[in-house]
């Protein structure tokens, strides 16, 4: 048998991924012969139980989109099929974007190789605030593109961090093709990791072409999936009409899902309001537009935009949910950030959140709404009602 240790060639991206994921539980098996890893489009095999996938990674740095849109970013798929990538069908191309800065993944629809203009090159364009996913968090937002490749007009990218790599990898398929239900192979991020230089420092069978990657069933945090109907319930504040027991585990579930459809339902305002503000002509307040909640979560607002003049502020307070719910809880400091900013203060209503085109309703000065009776007083704030508002 013939032993080799693990050699990358030069410092490039693949050392990353393979190091994140032995960092988080997966143990090497056999080397390719000579123990030498490509520093891009790496071969490798990945074993968890009976579960197996075979794929070639090609991962590229996360940029800015040279586009003049200082809220955008980009990943440039520099090898294409149509520049001397060979399609093959004993494995699945990935294709992955990691940026240096948030220390973040964005996994890209690998049909995009199948583009590239007369140099062959592909490039995926995604909103900065996708990489704000929180520690541990998996977010999958849609983006409208003009590009026959995608049928429907939307490709879906994948934000998460090194916990969640080989969640993405075995469920890539379906993540992309907008199906995914995070309760996939491998679903929810790894608990604990390993030393990866004691790893990288043995020696190993070498065998074939492919790096093979084994799982070593490391305690995960159980799968985030919940039952739509629970979470329906629960962003309606009512989940006495299951009539039955909701379980500890449950209730943790559905808060880290409403988390990320929180920062669906930001993304989705946060594009609007610059979309909004170009057309008025107000290019220039469209780049100032931010999501000042990734800054501080005690403002009373989530995002910082302008009126149609484009100089006048307006404070956007986000409520987003998968449900169609019209009544919404304000905390202490939403209502007093209300009183305060007055008629440039809005509630935006997001429902269908993590549909590729959510519905957004605005309502103005909510305080307002006291006048007519509908405000009560809750234990942590207020209950708004506002069908009256958004179902003239």
């Amino acid at each position: 048998m013939v032993l080799s240790r693990l050699v990358f060639s030069k410092a490039g991206h693949n050392g990353r991924i393979i190091s994140d994921l032995i960092s988080h539980g997966w143990a090497i098996e056999s080397l390719p012969l000579g123990g030498k890893i490509p520093s891009n489009r790496a071969l490798i095999v990945l074993r968890e139980g009976e579960k197996e996938i075979r794929i070639r990674v090609s991962a590229y740095t996360v940029t800015g989109s040279s586009r003049s849109k200082p809220h955008e970013r980009r990943v440039e798929i520099t090898t294409t099929y149509g520049s001397g990538l060979v399609r093959r069908r004993d494995l699945n191309d990935v294709v992955l974007g990691i940026d240096k800065t948030s220390n973040k993944y964005v996994g890209i629809d690998s049909r995009r190789l199948n583009l590239g203009g007369k140099e062959h090159n592909s490039s995926s364009f995604f909103d900065l605030e996708g990489l704000s996913v929180r520690k541990g968090g998996f977010v999958i937002k849609p983006r409208a593109v003009a590009n026959a490749l995608f049928a429907n007009g939307i490709e879906h990218h994948a934000f998460y961090d090194s916990s969640r790599l080989a969640e993405y990898l075995f469920n890539q398929s379906e993540i992309h093709a907008g199906d995914y239900a995070y309760s996939g192979v491998l679903a929810g991020p790894k608990l604990n990791s390993r030393r990866v230089v004691v790893l990288l420092g043995k020696s190993y069978p070498t065998r074939g072409n492919y790096l093979v990657l084994h799982g070593t069933r490391v305690k995960r945090r159980p799968s985030r999936s919940i039952e739509r109907n629970l979470l329906i319930a629960a962003e309606d504040q009512d989940l006495s009409r299951l009539r039955r027991k909701i379980s500890p585990e449950e209730l943790r579930k559905i808060r880290d899902i409403c988390d990320e459809i929180g920062i669906l339902g930001e993304q989705a305002v946060l594009a609007a309001e610059r979309s909004r503000l170009a057309r008025l002509g107000h290019t220039a307040a469209a780049r100032l537009v931010h999501r000042v909640s990734l800054q501080s979560a005690s403002e009373g607002y989530d995002i910082l935009s302008f009126e149609d003049d484009g100089v006048t502020k307006r404070y956007l307070e986000v409520k987003a949910t998968v449900g169609n719910g019209r009544t919404v809880n304000v905390s202490l400091g939403e209502w007093k950030a209300a009183r305060h900013y007055g008629s440039r203060y809005y509630i935006v209503r997001v429902t269908q959140a993590q549909a590729p085109r959510p519905n957004i309703y605005y309502v103005r000065d909510p305080v307002r709404l006291e006048k007519a009776g509908k405000v009560l007083k809750a234990p942590a704030g207020w209950l708004v009602d506002l069908r009256s508002e958004i179902n003239p």
